[in-house]
């Protein structure tokens, strides 16, 4: 792929993502608005949990089929690249349907295990019975959608894959409009379904341009299908082990109150917001560049790579942790603060997003080291780290849940991230010999710096917000936009003062450039 194409494709795909994340928020509002902090809302996270922990299987998928029909387009024979295809198209299916409906046949178990709060009231468990049936019937599309979107992205496709969010959302987003006082929970169970199937059909017609058509194939012993679900097994297992860590602290949640899964889930969204958007982006950028000085077996440059995404990470996610611990009830009360989810909702949620601020500096870093150690094919060691993680997690869980509630339970998770991503380096460092751990927190320090001065000013605009404006949602608006615009001069300026090598090196790119543009 050309440079030019290349970086046409980043900025339409991020695009994409962004716009993915922004309707989710809204969609998250609206589910806020129509069913609120309740056990409603409670049952349908948790079936979405127990689908989302499925799809590991499917993510497993995707990421081990991509090389494999890589080679077949490589070697240029349609014939045998089209039998593998379907072959596996049919297989995982088959295997699909087989899993979704021994789920269906004890789902009751399921509920009783990870909603075990529901049990308490017949009809809650007997409407979370029902909704987690429905939503079974996603894991069929999502199974043919992973290898669909798979053949997209070994072809360099990226545009279809990178729009499935959105427009599964739209999906959500139109029903919860338009249909949810008609038809209620059991109905956006369907629309889930329905938006799990949009994501399939999106792909399809770039899938069929491509020149990929399915006719029935079925060959248990096909070596590279063979191939190919073995070397899913180690992926799936840590992707499981990260959504297990989800579903363990939601178990807890629902045996708190009504409403505390949906406090928990709310104030996630809104902690891994800026994660998703900007970490996971670099942890896929700084990949292939560590994986290429790790074959070639240059440490020096391979360091130094590793380095500088490890500072521009922190540069990232510590500013805008602080900033979202500072304004986390206007940021809770403009996206969720309305309809059935009230004042007292808006607290708790807020309450239990403080104590998860911290975790997403430590996901933001340990997703670099994960790549680092899969870029030296090491897979046991993030495995490993993730498994130690939910012991951790559970322990804390137990012994601080009954005191601090929801809060103790981002309070744990939080002090889980931290202590395995400080494990992940301190191995990591050891691995390589030597990442300059010194230089790392030294910057962290600058950074963490410039983020408290930063976080003075949020504070006083909040404040002057507050008492300037009596509504609390045009409060909550105007303290959110100027403590970005004004947070963001002053963090910079902060960052330009203590001098931390990449931001200048950054700035001094900028001014190339426009010099440049200026010449021409």
């Amino acid at each position: 792929m050309k440079k030019k194409t290349f970086i046409k494709s980043s900025i339409i795909v991020m695009i994409l993502i962004v716009a993915g994340k922004i309707v989710a928020l809204f969609r998250d509002s609206l589910i806020a608005s129509k069913f609120g902090a309740t056990y409603v809302t409670d049952i349908y996270n948790v079936a979405i949990g127990i689908v989302n922990l499925l799809t590991t299987i499917s993510y497993g998928l995707t990421t081990t089929f991509i090389p494999l029909n890589t080679e077949y387009i490589e070697k240029g024979n349609i014939k045998n690249r089209n039998r593998f295809v379907n072959n596996v198209i049919s297989i995982a299916s088959i295997v699909t349907i087989f899993i979704t409906i021994v789920l269906m046949l004890f789902t009751k178990q399921i509920i009783y295990l990870f909603g075990h709060g529901f049990t308490s009231k017949p009809v809650v468990f007997n409407t979370s019975v029902e909704i987690t049936r429905i939503m079974f019937i996603a894991l069929i599309f999502i199974t043919i959608q992973s290898v669909v979107a798979g053949v997209l992205q070994s072809h360099k496709e990226f545009y279809e894959p990178a729009a499935m969010a959105l427009v599964s959302n739209l999906v959500y987003v139109v029903y919860l409009i338009f249909l949810t006082e008609k038809y209620g929970i059991k109905g956006f169970a369907v629309a889930t379904v329905i938006g799990f199937f949009a994501q399939l059909i999106i792909n399809l017609p770039k899938y069929r341009k491509l020149g990929y058509r399915y006719f029935p194939t079925l060959n248990f012993k096909d070596e590279s299908t063979v191939r190919m679900f073995k070397l899913m097994t180690p992926i799936v297992v840590s992707t499981s082990v990260v959504q297990l860590n989800v579903f363990v602290n939601r178990s807890f949640a629902n045996n708190i109150y009504f409403g505390a899964v949906t406090v928990l889930d709310f104030s996630n969204k809104i902690n891994t917001l800026a994660y998703e958007v900007f970490a996971i982006g670099i942890a896929m950028i700084v990949y292939p560049t560590l994986s290429e000085f790790a074959v070639k077996g240059d440490f020096t440059k391979y360091k130094k790579s590793l380095g500088s995404a490890l500072t521009t990470i922190i540069m990232i996610m510590v500013p805008a942790s602080v900033a979202i611990g500072m304004l986390r009830i206007p940021l809770v009360t403009v996206i969720f603060g309305r309809g059935a989810f009230t004042v007292k909702d808006v607290n708790l949620t807020a309450g239990a997003l403080l104590f998860y601020c911290p975790a997403m500096i430590a996901y933001g870093v340990r997703d670099i080291l994960n790549k680092a150690f899969y870029s030296l094919k090491d897979a046991k060691t993030p495995m490993i780290n993730s498994l130690f993680g939910i012991i951790i997690n559970i322990i804390i869980n137990i012994f601080i849940v009954k005191y601090m509630k929801v809060s103790g339970l981002t309070l744990a998770t939080t002090i889980s991230a931290v202590m395995t991503t400080v494990l992940m380096l301190w191995d990591l460092n050891k691995k390589i010999k030597g990442i300059d751990l010194k230089n790392i927190f030294v910057n962290f320090i600058k950074v963490s710096i410039a983020s408290m001065v930063m976080a003075l000013f949020i504070f006083f605009i909040n404040k002057i917000c507050a008492v300037e404006f009596t509504n609390a949602m045009k409060s909550s608006i105007i303290s959110i936009l100027v403590s970005f615009v004004l947070g963001s001069i002053v963090y910079f300026m902060c960052l330009y003062i203590v001098k931390i090598k990449e931001y200048s090196d950054l700035i001094n790119k900028l001014k190339n450039f426009m010099l440049k543009r200026n010449i021409q």
